[in-house]
C-alpha cells in the first residue's frame, strides 16, 4: 500500500551515464518509502564498450537496446512500481504527453527546448567530465534561453578522458540531483531548483540574466 503520496508517471529522456545512475538510485529509493507509478525510460541507443564504467551496464548487454536491458533488470510485475521501456529517441512534443513529471538528461538542445516548453514539473540534467548542471521547471525563461545555445551532441566524459583512463563523476551528481528532486516531487514536497558546480573546483555561478 502506497503511505507517503499519489502514484506518478515519469518520463526519463536519456539511458546514458545521468539517466542509467539515475533511474538505479530512483527505483530502489520509491520501493523503500512505498511509492508507486510507472517510470518510463526513452532512447534509441544500444549498450556499446565505451558505455560500460560510467553507465550501468554489463558485457552481456553489449548491442542490446539500453532501455530494454534497464526496465528489464529494474521493472517487477510484482511492484506497485513499475519501469517501462520505449527504445525511440524524443524528436516530438507529442512524446511528452501522458506523465506528471519528465528528466531530460541526453546532451542535445532540441529535446531541452522541448521539455522547457511543458507546463508539468520537469528537470534538465546535464554534465561534462566532472562538472554538472541542473535546471528545473522553476529556472528563469532568459536563464534557460541562456543555458541552452545550438551544439552538436556530446559525452558526458570529456574528448579523450576514457582513453586516458581518467573518468570523471560529474554524470553521478547530476543523477543524485535527479533522483532527489524526483522523489520530493512524487512526495508533493520542495525539490531541487537548480545548481551548477564542479568536483574539483566546487559550487559555479550561473551567469546574470536580465529578469
Amino acid at each position: 500500500m502506497n503511505m507517503n503520496g499519489p502514484s506518478r508517471k515519469l518520463l526519463i529522456i536519456g539511458a546514458g551515464g545521468i539517466g542509467t545512475n539515475l533511474v538505479e538510485l530512483l527505483v530502489a529509493a520509491l520501493r523503500r518509502v512505498n511509492l508507486s507509478g510507472t517510470i518510463t525510460i526513452m532512447d534509441a541507443d544500444i549498450v556499446e564498450a565505451g558505455n560500460l564504467g560510467h553507465q550501468r551496464y554489463t558485457q552481456d548487454d553489449i548491442g542490446e537496446a539500453k532501455v530494454v536491458c534497464l526496465a528489464k533488470r529494474l521493472d517487477d510485475e510484482d511492484s506497485s512500481l513499475r519501469v517501462l521501456a520505449k527504445d525511440v529517441n524524443m524528436r516530438s512534443a507529442d512524446q511528452l504527453e501522458g506523465y506528471d513529471m519528465v528528466v531530460v538528461c541526453v546532451d542535445r538542445p532540441e529535446p531541452r527546448r522541448l521539455v522547457h516548453a511543458l507546463e508539468q514539473s520537469w528537470l534538465d540534467l546535464r554534465c561534462s567530465g566532472d562538472g554538472w548542471v541542473v535546471l528545473s521547471s522553476q529556472s528563469s525563461s532568459e536563464l534557460l534561453e541562456r543555458m541552452t545555445p545550438d551544439h552538436e551532441p556530446k559525452s558526458c566524459q570529456v574528448d579523450g578522458a576514457l582513453d586516458s583512463g581518467n573518468l570523471e563523476f560529474g554524470f553521478a551528481v547530476a543523477a543524485a540531483y535527479g533522483a532527489q528532486w524526483a522523489l520530493q516531487q512524487w512526495r508533493g514536497h520542495t525539490a531541487p531548483t537548480q545548481s551548477m558546480g564542479s568536483l574539483t573546483y566546487g559550487a559555479l555561478r550561473f551567469p546574470e540574466v536580465n529578469a
